[in-house]
């Protein structure tokens, strides 16, 4: 094998373009992904494909659903009766406003609960007890038991409110058109009856309840107002409110003089701070404490003393010189004053600094004692404010208190007028019958309109689902999407049904040579060249062509891609390996006996046994006779031999042989070969019969070149039905030989 591969190889070339009719490939990429998925392409094909039984279904569900239809009015026609309810709101503040307001959500959820009421059992069976009830065919019908007709009643009842509305509907059908107006019409009388009773119970039980809570209210109002009297003669309230504001211009003096006192303390404690920084020798003296220090008599004395002295030595040193005894002792004495001055002024600025130091400290706590004072002072006036504000409050509550209770107690009067007036009015009921039950004019079942159209829905939808369920149900390979989607294979060609075709052709062996203006010929040709790209010549020079079972024309499709090859000009040899039932002996009318099983045990060579046939390019190699163990020959070396022997003199060699799933035979030979062609018959193979074939061959590491779905019908949207009149239209004997010369006839019309 020149190339072995488990996976298809890709289909390339123009052939992809082409319509599927005349043999298009699909590429590995989509025999490998397209899975078993669904598109809606597949959607279309199946509508196309099997718009007759669709047809048919939907034509019978169709009359089906008329006749039952029919049958409903004639023998079971349903008489409907119709009784409308309106429901007023509660009727709150009638005696202020005059007109009742509730929320919709509150009104939406009353008219459901009235709905409910009507379908309640006890009132239905209050109704079904009735004398004239028991007369009717409708409690005949559920044996005469008052209770299975109270229940039965309450399943045939539709009731409901009608939306936006403050109606209530109530529905009921039956097979008379009297009874039903009477049922619906003693339904309505007992209701009334009984939502009457109720709002007078309703409203006696409401009126009592009301007073008893008035009186109630009544005895805490007063004992609230005595409270209220009692605090305000204990408390005083009109001194407590001028104690108020007394207090509150108190506490406005008060936190003024509590701000000035903390500025005081707050700068005194920052000079405090500043002097705490620094040496206490090196405190700055201001122009006041500076002249005081000047301004002492003894440091006076002795800045008197420099300077004189200061005097005298300059009159000295004029008189006498610098270096004179009397200058240097006078020097002397300058600098002993000079030294006191220095001394005295030092400890005076001490003196000064401490004593500036202890005022500051003085202030600063002078200050804050003042601070506190005035702090203690506001709390005690704030406590003061808080406790006269807790009783203005509290009187302020008690007021707020009685003047609540003297709202609902109006309201709750208001209301009891309103129980009172609704317990004494017999003309204010809040549910009115507006529409009164009547006999029917026309049955209401059946609906002409909604039965047949339903019926019509459904007879297509039956029509589409059968369809559908046929075409999920159906394992049989039928066209060459089974083939990609179930098999995984690429689709070299597919071969139509003879009996479709509408040339003159007898066999579909001899298809391609009897009749090549046909279309079956033309999908032969379309499968040459869709292998010819399918990858390169030297990986196609030995090909098997085989099958998943015997029928499946294998043997004809390689006679008829034999022909199409020798046909474009190539040495064809073709070797039959079926040796449990060979063919091409007979089909080329081969009158020697021997064949393959002879070359393979060595009796004779490949020359002498090649029969010519009467197709130039073309030759033949027979069985021969059945050998004991096929499998075994056909593996043996001699088999592979033979091969090598034969691609030196031929272009291509294709090996007719067995079906795979049938016998070893054909898996024995796809291991010597360069590709495997698998032919799969339409209408006859099983989608899971092609993929075990794909299968078998793959565990050998085989190369599956693809396949060739042979015998396709012409179906509705499939595939021929449309194309046989436009390619017999479109191609004419005019304009198509029976078949174009090979190169070999060329050359003999050349020579000649």
């Amino acid at each position: 094998m020149s190339s072995i591969s488990s996976n298809p190889q890709p289909v390339l070339g123009g052939g992809a373009a082409q319509p599927l009719m005349y043999g298009s490939p699909i590429g590995a990429g989509t025999a490998q992904g397209a899975g078993d998925g669904f598109s809606l392409a597949d959607v279309v094909r199946v509508l196309k494909q099997r718009k007759l039984t669709i047809i048919i279904t939907a034509v019978l569900v169709f009359a089906l659903a008329v006749g039952a239809t029919l049958l409903v009015k004639q023998y079971f026609p349903g008489w409907s009766s119709i009784a409308i309810f309106e429901l007023d709101p509660p009727k709150e503040g009638i005696w202020i406003t005059g007109e009742a307001k509730t929320m919709p959500q509150i009104m939406e959820q009353m008219l459901a609960t009235e709905a409910s009421k009507l379908k309640e059992l006890q009132l239905l069976l209050d109704v079904m007890a009735k004398p004239e009830m028991k007369q009717t065919r409708y409690y005949d019908w559920y044996e005469k038991d008052a209770m299975k007709a109270a229940t039965g009643l309450a399943d045939d009842l539709s009731v409901g409110p009608i939306p936006n509305t403050r109606l209530i509907r109530l529905q009921l059908m039956t097979r008379s058109r009297t009874e039903t107006r009477d049922i619906v019409r003693a339904v309505v009388d007992r209701y009334l009856a009984q939502f009457s009773e109720s709002e007078r119970s309703a409203a006696f039980t409401e009126k009592e309840n009301i007073t008893a809570a008035l009186d109630k209210m009544k005895t805490e109002l007063d004992t609230r107002r005595a409270e209220a009297n009692a605090f305000r003669e204990r408390t005083d309230s009109p001194a407590i409110e001028m104690e108020r504001r007394v207090a509150n211009n108190h506490m406005t003096i008060l936190r003024a003089e509590v701000n000035a006192v903390e500025t005081t303390v707050s700068s005194l404690q920052s000079q405090l701070d500043s002097i705490a920084g620094h040496d206490p020798d090196r405190i700055p003296l201001t122009a006041e404490q500076q002249l005081l220090v000047e301004s002492d008599p003894q440091l006076r004395f002795y800045v008197s003393q420099v300077e004189n002295m200061d005097i005298e030595i300059a009159v000295m040193r004029t008189r006498f010189g610098e270096n004179h005894r009397n200058v240097q002792v006078m020097k002397q004495r300058r600098q002993g004053y000079y030294e006191k001055e220095i001394a005295k002024r030092e400890e005076l600025m001490t003196k000064v600094r401490q004593r500036q130091l202890e005022q500051l400290r003085q202030q600063s706590a002078q200050a804050t004692k003042v601070l506190q004072r005035r702090q203690e002072q506001l709390d005690d006036a704030l406590a003061k404010e808080r406790d006269l504000d807790r009783s203005v409050q509290k009187y302020q509550q008690m007021v707020a208190e009685i003047e609540v209770l003297q709202r609902r107690i109006a309201e709750l009067e208001d209301r009891r007028n309103e129980a009172e007036h609704r317990l004494n009015s017999t003309n204010q009921a809040r549910l009115k019958l507006v529409q009164a039950p009547r006999e029917a004019v026309e049955p209401a079942r059946p609906n002409m309109l909604v039965y047949l159209g339903a019926g019509f829905v459904l007879a297509w939808a039956a029509g589409v689902g059968l369809a559908f369920l046929r075409e999920f149900t159906d394992q049989t390979v039928r066209t060459p999407i089974d083939v990609v989607r179930h098999g995984h294979l690429s689709v070299l060609g597919t071969i139509p049904l003879l009996d479709d075709e509408e040339a003159d052709v007898e066999e579909i062996e001899d298809a391609v040579m009897q009749a090549p203006q046909s279309l079956v010929a033309e999908a032969f040709r379309r499968t040459r060249t869709n292998l010819q790209f399918s990858g390169p010549a030297e990986t196609q020079q030995r090909l098997l062509i085989t099958s998943p079972a015997p029928g499946d024309g294998k043997t004809a499709v390689s006679i008829n891609l034999a022909a199409t090859m020798a046909h474009s000009g190539q040495r064809v040899l073709l070797v039959d390996c079926n040796f449990r039932r060979p063919e091409l002996r007979r089909l080329f009318e081969v009158k020697s006996n021997e064949g393959l099983s002879n070359l393979l045990i060595g009796e004779g060579s490949l020359e002498s046994l090649i029969a010519k046939t009467n197709l130039p390019n073309l030759d033949v190699l027979p069985s021969g006779p059945m050998p004991p163990t096929p499998a075994e020959l056909l593996g043996s070396e001699a088999m592979r031999n033979l091969l090598n022997e034969a691609a030196k003199h031929y272009d291509r060699i294709l090996l007719d042989g067995p079906p795979t799933l049938l016998i070893s035979d054909a898996t024995v030979l796809a291991m010597m070969v360069d590709g495997v062609i698998i032919v799969a018959r339409a209408d006859g193979n099983s989608k899971g019969v092609l993929k075990r074939t794909r299968e078998a061959l793959e565990k050998i590491n085989a190369r599956v070149v693809g396949a060739v779905l042979n015998g396709v019908r012409a179906r509705p949207g499939g595939y021929f039905r449309q194309q046989y009149r436009e390619f017999y239209d479109y191609s004419s004997d005019e304009t198509i030989p029976p078949e174009l010369p090979s190169p070999g006839e060329l050359d003999n019309e050349d020579d000649d």
